[in-house]
């Protein structure tokens, strides 16, 4: 497992990860999350700085979870993350 040093890392880690399920492409969870694709993409790139709660909670709703279930794991650790960047 990847360890991610900042929460926007610890994100995509973990949207890698839920890639792996039912839905199993970026442009399929754009469509079911409302997300636009360029955003996804744009997140999945580390292109994006900040990662809003919004987008938090359009990626759980995509994956067809709570936003509690989307963080809960290992990822976003507190003791592993760099919460200053």
């Amino acid at each position: 497992m990847e360890t991610p040093k900042t929460i926007n890392e610890a994100i995509v880690c973990r949207i890698n990860q839920l890639l792996n399920g039912p839905i199993q492409t970026q442009y399929a969870l754009a469509e079911i999350s409302g997300i636009p694709y360029p955003t996804i993409k744009s997140i999945m790139q580390r292109r994006t700085k900040g990662i809003t709660l919004k987008t938090i909670i359009m990626l759980a709703h995509g994956f067809n979870m709570s936003v509690s279930e989307f963080l809960n794991d290992e990822y976003f650790n507190y003791e592993l993350l760099d919460l200053e960047s």
